[in-house]
């Protein structure tokens, strides 16, 4: 009960020190009670929402197709590469691409059929929020995509598994670093 106790709290401890931006740090308890450095990294921040980008890793603003301005950013968008050096790796190393939904917005359930090979993940709770999905693969590149609702907010996570250049799984330390720092 101790170790559950003291995980919950090292990750509102994460939450909390993302949101305010900057750098992160922070310990969570290990199987041996031993404390395990939870991932570092830099919060990145749309006009909607902010998320931590560990070390490692790369986030990049989304171009708003919907806006009239040349070069505007979508606020409620942002992909997060792992070892990602620029805008192209989305298309050989595995990403997360993060959209929010603001309390005017409709976000609607993802729509498994657009995948092959899916599979229903269990309800998963990661940070304060609990997720849903699926996996599955598009064009023969697995993938999984989250998503969790709110009264105010909610979010949808297209997530890359594996790549040409490298993997992820839900279960990492980082990707659950990413998740559990989401945060209007």
């Amino acid at each position: 009960m101790k170790k559950i106790i003291a995980l919950l709290l090292a990750l509102l401890l994460v939450a909390s020190l993302t949101a305010c931006g900057g750098k992160t740090e922070a310990g969570t308890a290990g199987s041996d009670g031993s404390a395990d450095a939870a991932p570092q990294g830099e919060t990145m921040s749309t006009e909607n929402f902010s998320v931590l980008v560990p070390d490692g890793w790369k986030g990049f603003e989304v171009s708003d197709f919907t806006s009239d301005e040349e070069g505007a950013m979508d606020p409620n968008s942002l992909q997060i590469c792992k070892d990602g050096e620029t805008e192209l790796d989305i298309f050989t190393k595995p990403y997360v691409q993060i959209f929010h939904y603001g309390p005017e917005d409709t976000m609607y359930t993802p729509d498994s059929s657009w995948y092959d090979d899916v599979e229903d993940l269990e309800p998963m709770t990661i940070g304060d929020r609990t997720w849903n999905g699926f996996t599955g693969s598009s064009l023969d590149v697995p993938m999984a995509v989250l998503w969790t609702e709110g009264a105010e907010h909610s979010y949808q996570l297209n997530i890359v598994l594996e790549s040409s250049e490298g993997s992820i799984t839900l279960d990492d330390a980082d990707f659950q670093a990413i998740v559990a720092s989401i945060a209007p």
